[in-house]
């Protein structure tokens, strides 16, 4: 039976060097096949999160042609500014307004200067609210 382990060993010796390189193969094929089925995992998640996102940046940015936009805008301005600006007369009027009432300011700023004279007389009375200005 030594006979026997010693021919077993002898070829194993023999061997040595092939198996160790088979045994390094299975190795590195298996560390592979991990990685691969490791990234796997990770990267189609992630992979559609990216592009899921990528894809809903590129929507929000999206180029419209000109005469698309034209006819958005005009929509819009009739919907919600045209009824601002429909007559020449009607801003005409608001303008008139704006004038009478800067006006009516500047004649107020003026029937408001007193003198100190009239002040030490008594003859004026001063509401609290204009003594804060």
């Amino acid at each position: 039976m030594s006979q026997e382990k010693v021919d077993r060993y002898k070829k194993e010796k023999k061997n040595r060097a092939k198996t160790m390189k088979l045994n390094k193969i299975k190795k590195a094929v298996g560390i592979f096949v991990a990685a691969l089925g490791l990234g796997a995992i990770i990267g189609i998640p992630l992979g559609r999160h990216i592009y899921k996102v990528q894809k809903e940046e590129a929507e929000k940015h999206k180029t419209i042609s000109a005469s698309s936009y034209e006819t958005w805008f005009a929509d819009k301005w009739d919907k919600e500014y045209a009824s601002l600006f429909t007559s020449a007369q009607d801003l005409q009027e608001m303008l008139d307004d704006y004038a009478t009432a800067s006006d009516a300011d500047a004649e107020e700023d003026e029937a408001t200067e007193i003198d100190a004279d009239d002040l030490e007389n008594g003859d004026i009375e001063i509401d609290g609210e204009d003594l804060a200005e």
